[in-house]
């Protein structure tokens, strides 16, 4: 039986007493040992424990059968080989044990010494905390010292500035009165220049009504040049092509020339080769030799035959023969240079024959490639002649109006069941507020009714303004839908620069008019179907563009109800006639601004938009609108029983202007009088004639539709007198204020207050004070 191991063998590993780390958790060494202790323990459960493991015994001598001790030995051999694998697992799991328990003391050592280094960073940044705290007492002391000075020197440079400010208070008040002074005298000044200056804008205004009319006639005479060049234009065609043909005729002729000239060039080239070879015989008859070569030979030959001579008689024969060679020398030295310069003048022509031929050569490439251009032209040429034929012989049937045309069959029928007397004014207008607001949900104050309608009777343009998303383009929308009649839509551009991105233009080569939606508005509103009948013509955003620019024609002709020869204001579209033309058109070519229009534009203020000039704002109507339209509940009403007529309104407005003429007469007389004079004299604004008119027809519907005189007189004194104010920084601001103090004692009279003026003049002030 094997002996049981005693406890002082096993192999301790002391504890050691560490403080726990902060950043790390406690180690329980004893709790590591305990579970060593108890795994140790289970591997030797596992092997059935240490002294239930019997040493094998000895076999017996002798008296015990074989088979069963055969069976015990082998029983304990198996048991004696379990406890030695028992015994070697053991044995494993306490090295094991052992290299855990020396990895945890690593690990326990290495975190008491992380330990150490942070109680040394916590006390470190213990310190350094104190010293912060220090220094931070530190600054508050120095804060607070520097706040208190910072205060003692802002009381100090108030009172100097105080008293600096009171110094220049009383410099700007002597300032002021000098300036006074000095004012009144400029006033004074300016009054007699400004009379110069206005007589000289009455000429100027003379000179440049004549110039307009120069101008148009100048305009007429710049159409027909331009059809003159459309016809030039088509002849110049003509002649490139007789001319092209022209060319490529010559092209080929001085082609065959040159190969003419070639070919003679290349025969005497031939001939020059054929002397040249006749000279190379000669020369190699006399061996190649050099003319000073044969010259010496010579002279030798005649040094050795005067020798000979001398010495003996030479036979008359061969003086003769001497002689004949010598004669022939000098005839072949002559032959040699002519034949020489010879072969140097042909050398230099078969070089410039050769570069001839060259350029034939790209001559013919050139006058092929001539020829192909020539024939893709005339190709080409004949297409478009083709395309003319047939566009010409499609479009002779067609008017070059297809949308006025078209609308002649549209609009060709007369209503006859329209609606022929309208109710008293101010029960319209109530009827109107009440239905609109009822059927569209769309709210307007009763004053401003009043006045559109009031504008209605007195102007053909209507100028809309007040900010985005107040019901500035519904309003005329609304109002037509309201009587039954009919609007147009035209939003403008800010591109728009003349009459044509107004109206459209004619293509000459298509045969056809484009017609804008102002022009198929205009057409619409004069067919039979809608002539008896209000339309109204919505220019959206109107001051992006100028529409002194654009709308000028329309301009002049609005304020014509008739021209002289007593035909109606009509826009013309083309210089000339063409065929077939919409029956409405006059002459076939001018478009007749209908009586039955109104133009009503919508204009906003801001960086995107342009100012409107003064004549705009003088032939039209101006009403702005509330920011802030109040909803009401309204009032269930009917809509009219059918459409209004054109006849009952302007009826309508002919009655109020019997009614109320002296109304009108006396807000005429208010603004002639002393407040004009007032006007004048300090603010140099005048009103004209068209100011009289307007007052004529604008005071009796606005005092028939539920107004007052002071609600027209303001109106009309806010937006064709002190609109005038609008940019003139020059004038005083004291006039303006006085003005404004004394305006409400001015309406006296009329028992109102003068809310419109006062708005505006408030304004102006505002804006000087800004300025």
């Amino acid at each position: 039986m094997a002996k049981k191991r005693p406890a002082q063998a096993r192999r301790q590993t002391p504890q050691r007493r560490t403080r726990p780390s902060a950043a790390a958790r406690p180690v329980n060494q004893k709790a590591i040992e305990e579970e060593v202790e108890a795994r140790r323990t289970e591997a030797v459960a596992a092997a059935g424990g240490e002294e239930s493991l019997p040493a094998p015994a000895e076999p017996p001598a002798g008296g015990v059968d074989d088979k069963a001790v055969a069976a015990r030995w082998q029983e304990a051999a198996e048991a004696v080989a379990l406890f030695t694998q028992a015994a070697e697992r053991v044995t494993e799991t306490r090295q094991a044990l052992d290299r855990q328990t020396e990895e945890v003391a690593e690990r326990l050592a290495a975190l008491d010494e992380d330990a150490r280094d942070l109680k040394a960073r916590r006390d470190l940044v213990q310190k350094r905390s104190g010293e912060l705290d220090e220094r931070e007492e530190r600054l508050i002391d120095e804060e607070r010292k520097l706040v208190a000075a910072r205060e003692r020197a802002k009381e100090t440079a108030l009172a100097e500035a105080r008293k600096a400010l009171e110094g220049t208070r009383r410099e700007v008040e002597a300032r002021q009165r000098e300036l006074a002074e000095e004012h009144a005298r400029t006033r004074a000044a300016l009054g007699a220049e400004l009379e110069a200056q206005r007589r000289e804008l009455a000429e100027r205004t003379e000179r440049l009504t004549e110039e307009r009319a120069r101008l148009r006639a100048f305009e007429v005479e710049l159409n027909a040049r331009d059809e003159d060049l459309t016809d030039a234009r088509a002849l110049l065609s003509e002649r490139v092509e007789h001319a092209v043909a022209a060319a490529v005729e010559r092209a080929e002729l001085r082609s065959r020339e040159l190969e003419q000239r070639c070919r003679a060039l290349q025969d005497h080239a031939a001939d020059m080769e054929k002397e040249r070879d006749e000279r190379n015989r000669v020369d190699r008859a006399f061996g190649h030799r050099s003319p000073d070569e044969v010259l010496k030979e010579l002279q030798e030959l005649r040094a050795q035959n005067a020798e000979l001579r001398l010495q003996r008689q030479v036979p008359e024969d061969v003086m003769e023969r001497l002689a004949r060679l010598q004669e022939a020398e000098r005839g072949w030295r002559e032959e040699r240079a002519v034949l020489i310069a010879d072969n140097e003048r042909l050398q230099r022509q078969l070089t410039g024959h050769q570069i001839t031929a060259l350029e034939l050569e790209r001559l013919k490439v050139t006058k092929e490639a001539m020829e192909a251009s020539v024939d893709a032209y005339r190709v080409r040429v004949q297409e478009l002649h083709q395309d003319i034929q047939s566009l010409t012989a499609r479009k002779e049937g067609e008017s070059p109006f297809p949308e006025c045309h078209a609308m002649d069959t549209r609009y060709n029928e007369k209503r006859d069941d329209l609606l022929g007397r309208v109710p008293p004014l101010d029960n319209f207008v109530y009827w109107l507020r009440n239905f609109v607001a009822q059927q569209y949900r769309m709210f307007y104050a009763e004053e401003d009714l009043v006045l559109f309608l009031g504008g209605l009777a007195a102007s053909r343009l209507h100028l809309l303004q007040g900010i985005s998303g107040i019901g500035k383009t519904q309003l005329p929308i609304v109002f037509a839908k309201a009587l039954q009649a009919e609007t147009a839509l035209v939003p403008v551009s800010a591109d728009w620069r003349t009459p044509q991105d107004l109206v459209g233009y004619f293509n000459a080569f298509e045969r056809r008019f484009y017609e804008s939606p102002f022009t198929q508005a205009l057409y619409q509103a004069g067919s039979p179907a809608h002539a008896d009948r209000p339309f109204f013509v919505v220019l959206d955003e109107m001051n992006l563009s100028h529409p002194e620019q654009y709308f000028s024609e329309v301009l002049y002709q609005i304020g014509q109800t008739r021209k002289p020869n007593g035909t109606p204001p009509s826009l013309e579209l083309m210089t000339t006639e063409v065929r077939p033309a919409p029956r409405g058109l006059v002459d076939g070519r001018k478009l007749v601004i209908p009586p039955n229009v109104w133009f009503v534009g919508t204009a906003n203020h801001d960086e995107t938009t342009v100012a409107f000039a003064d004549k705009t704002y003088d032939r039209s109507h101006v009403l702005e609108l509330p920011a802030r339209p109040r909803t009401f509940e309204p009032e269930p009403v009917p809509p009219l029983p059918a459409p209004l007529a054109l006849g009952a309104l302007e009826a309508a407005f002919e009655r109020a202007r019997r009614t109320h003429a002296e109304a009108a007469r006396s807000v005429s007389a208010f603004l002639d009088g002393e407040l004009r004079d007032r006007l004048f004299r300090d603010f140099r604004i005048a009103s004209g004639s068209r100011t009289a008119k307007y007052l004529e027809a604008f005071v009796p519907v606005v005092c028939a539709a539920g107004g007052s005189q002071g609600l027209a007189a303001d109106h009309a004194f806010a937006t064709r007198v002190l609109r005038k104010l609008r940019g003139r920084f020059e004038i005083p601001f004291d006039l303006i204020q006085a003005l404004r103090d004394d305006l409400t004692g001015l309406w006296k009279p009329f028992g109102t207050v003068p809310s419109r003026s006062l708005e505006r003049l408030d304004e102006e002030i505002h804006l000087r004070r800004g300025v």
